[in-house]
């Protein structure tokens, strides 16, 4: 591919003309060329500026160990190129390398869909969880501080760990008050996952607080990069020790955070008193940020 005419294509779509364009290319001599449309694709996403880029397919998307793989960060796509080649088919090889190059060159995302599912489009981009696989540019634009409009969807995700009884339950009014003290994680723009971080002056602590994936986003590695966005952000602040309580997800934070099991008097002293009076006898753990 050598020029992509983006003016003319730019004119259509100001008249309300969607263009299709065929996998063809013609050289100086008027010869015809059949190319690979994945290329096409690209090139024409690269000329238009665009946001997003979709592959329409006839697979699920990327798996590994059996899953479906719903995102990846363009750095783990490299990883897994390295590490999956031999396994891939080229037609999905294809998809992600020219998706990965699309990513580096200004699309934020990269959609790879099964066309043969009814709805695929509207579902990957209006739900929540998806259909397919998705390459986005920066992981860290996905994680932003928490506004006061994402309260009622962070008190929908705690209820949710709530009644699995992983967590506390937090009240509109406990969350609006500390809303500074929280970050989500977004996946084109729809909440998926939070952490909380509470400072505490005494001993310059900070407890990672309301780890929460939803759903249909677990497993995906998206705990782990909340949980490390987290501890980056407390040694910012100046803080030297990561505390967190936990009755279920200890072996979680021990294995993926680096955690170690800590004892009432790791906690600062308005954190112990409150920690005795609830009578949970959670877990409490410890990382050293130093």
């Amino acid at each position: 591919m050598e020029k992509v005419e983006s003016t003319f294509l730019l004119d259509l779509l100001d008249k309300g003309i969607i263009p299709v364009i065929p996998p063809l290319g013609v050289d100086g001599n008027g010869r015809s060329y059949r190319v690979n449309s994945d290329g096409v694709a690209l090139e024409v996403s690269e000329a238009l500026k665009a946001s997003k880029l979709m592959f329409i397919t006839t697979s699920h998307g990327v798996r590994g160990s059996g899953t479906l793989s719903a995102q990846f960060s363009v750095a783990e796509v490299e990883s897994y190129l390295k590490k999956s080649k031999n396994e891939l088919d080229q037609e999905m090889e294809s998809k992600l390398r020219h998706g990965l190059r699309a990513c580096r060159n200004g699309v934020a995302r990269v959609h790879i869909i099964d066309g043969r599912e009814d709805a695929s489009l509207l579902n990957e981009i209006f739900s929540n969880e998806g259909i397919g696989t998705m390459i986005y540019a920066n992981e860290y634009e996905a994680i932003r501080p928490a506004k006061r409009k994402d309260i009622g969807t962070l008190v929908g995700l705690i209820r949710d760990s709530v009644e699995s009884k992983q967590l506390l339950p937090r009240t509109r009014e406990e969350i609006g008050k500390r809303i500074e003290h929280f970050f989500v994680f977004e996946i084109d723009r729809n909440i998926v996952g939070c952490v909380g971080l509470r400072p505490y002056k005494e001993g310059k602590i900070a407890e990672l607080e309301c780890l929460i994936v939803g759903g249909h986003h677990e497993n995906q590695g998206i705990g782990r990069k909340l949980m490390q966005f987290a501890e980056s952000h407390a040694r910012e602040k100046g803080m030297k020790t990561l505390i967190a309580l936990s009755t279920q997800a200890f072996n979680y934070f021990q294995q993926k955070g680096g955690f170690r099991t800590g004892t009432p008097e790791h906690l600062p002293a308005e954190r112990r008193a409150v920690y005795e009076q609830s009578g949970r006898k959670s877990k409490i753990l410890v990382k050293d940020l130093v």
